[in-house]
């Protein structure tokens, strides 16, 4: 009897042993056929997510042991459009577009500033008063940084802005003092200057503007991405910290000592948050030689990096289609990469970045800010500053390009806000570069290949 009741427990367990089996085969597949896209995503990205920080050696970028060349854009806009509310699925295709096209790197902005109601601005801000975060907003920078990883690519995350369209400078400035509005630059260019750039020169509110201004920076650098729970500081996503979009030169008495201890004082604190990551300024380098050691030579400032306007500084007109104009144009594009590269390389033995580039569309037929403008003369442009930064990145004398803006496949006339690669301010469509622009994102594509030996 006992052997008869022995074997019938045997039996029994191996009944439900193979009935837990089964249960679990049941689940297994029922949650790999309910999710699988998802399982795809993951599965197919987790090799190519980034491993290592982006470092400097001596005047190049490494990663993971190789040189790193950036191929990059700028996409401001990402962290509004990463929202719940914003436009997710518009950032993966436009994800999708770039990293078909060569790139590794975007240039985002990490901060914008209220309150709502003031012109020209990314809206919602993430800070609508010094300390006082839309948490919605920030979620859209977590998720944004996240979805980066699955496309091996790094983020240069913009802190501050010396222009009006995120709030930036200007809005510290106001928080500091509101005894009178901010004059913007649309109605009063000069006085908005000098009104912004108190933020570093006016010693009645200074320490108060620079006090709301890195409890910032510390926020960001310390943050709990809420998508994947790595404390930003952490996230080898990131390539660098940018100390403000294009802190402009100062012109007051002992303004390059003032600058110097803005930038060398503020890269001090970023570098005493986070040992990680490298620190940059944002500057363009417009303001010639001198002004260019200043804002970059403080030892805790990693790389230079400047920025291209020929639009914009009056070496171009979009409306003359004649082979002169865009020869003056190309001419002084590749002479200034060559003097800031020399005074990066040569003077300050540090990396350079050209961050910022464009030109506007062919207007000489229909508007310049038409989608259907052609781009013959951008087309060329492009193809001449890749050629000089290749030039350069083979001299270990350049570290890459990033181009403005990156519209992906947003247009001016969507509805309202239309976050293509144009800031508030600006005629939506002005230095947009479309998904449909494939001659132009061929450029980088081309570019990506020969830098990296892939022909």
């Amino acid at each position: 009897m006992r052997y008869i009741w022995t074997k019938i427990y045997l039996n029994l367990d191996r009944a439900l042993a193979l009935l837990c089996f089964l249960l679990v085969v049941q689940i297994s597949c029922f949650f790999l056929f309910t999710t699988h896209h998802y399982l795809k995503i993951s599965f197919s990205t987790q090799t190519a997510r980034p491993k290592s920080f982006v470092k400097v050696d001596g005047t190049r970028f490494t990663k993971d042991n190789k040189t790193y060349y950036v191929v990059g854009a700028n996409y401001w806009q990402a962290m509004n459009l990463g929202m719940e509310s914003g436009n997710r699925s518009r950032v993966l295709k436009d994800l999708e577009t770039l990293k078909k096209n060569g790139f590794n790197c975007l240039r985002i902005m990490a901060a914008s500033e209220g309150p709502p109601g003031e012109p020209y601005r990314m809206y919602p801000a993430l800070m609508n008063a010094p300390g006082e975060y839309d948490e919605n907003v920030f979620q859209g920078l977590d998720w944004f940084l996240d979805q980066l990883k699955n496309y091996d690519m790094t983020a240069i995350m913009v802190m501050s802005n010396f222009w009006h369209w995120s709030g930036g400078f200007a809005q510290y400035v106001h928080w500091a003092d509101d005894s009178r509005s901010i004059p913007y630059p649309e109605t009063n260019g000069g006085a908005f200057d000098s009104y912004s750039n108190r933020f570093i020169t006016d010693n009645n509110i200074r320490d108060t503007c620079q006090k709301y201004y890195l409890n910032h920076v510390k926020t960001v650098i310390n943050r709990k991405n809420s998508v994947n729970g790595i404390v930003y500081k952490n996230d080898t996503t990131i390539l660098a910290w940018e100390l403000a979009n294009e802190p402009q030169a100062a012109y007051v008495q002992n303004a390059h000592e003032l600058v110097f201890q803005w930038f060398d004082g503020t890269a001090k604190f970023i570098k005493s948050q986070d040992e990680n990551h490298l620190v940059t300024t944002g500057t363009e380098g417009k303001h010639g030689k001198d002004w260019f050691i200043t804002m970059h030579k403080s030892d805790y400032i990693d790389f230079t990096c400047v920025h291209i306007w020929v639009d914009l500084w009056g070496h171009y007109r979009s409306s003359d289609s004649s082979p002169e104009n865009y020869q003056r144009a190309a001419n002084f594009a590749r002479g200034f990469l060559q003097d800031t590269s020399d005074w990066s390389i040569n003077i300050l033995k540090k990396p350079i970045l050209l961050e910022e580039y464009g030109m506007s569309r062919d207007g000489w037929t229909v508007s310049k800010y038409d989608p259907k403008a052609t781009v013959s003369n951008r087309n060329k442009y492009f193809t001449e500053i890749a050629d000089k930064i290749l030039e350069l990145e083979r001299k270990n004398a350049s570290s890459g390009l990033m181009f403005w803006a990156f519209a992906g496949n947003a247009r001016p006339d969507d509805e309202k806000p239309t976050w293509v690669g144009d800031p508030p301010h600006e005629v939506p469509g002005w230095f947009s570069v479309y998904d449909s622009d494939i001659e132009t994102l061929r450029v980088f594509l081309d570019h990506s290949k020969q830098i990296n030996n892939e022909e």
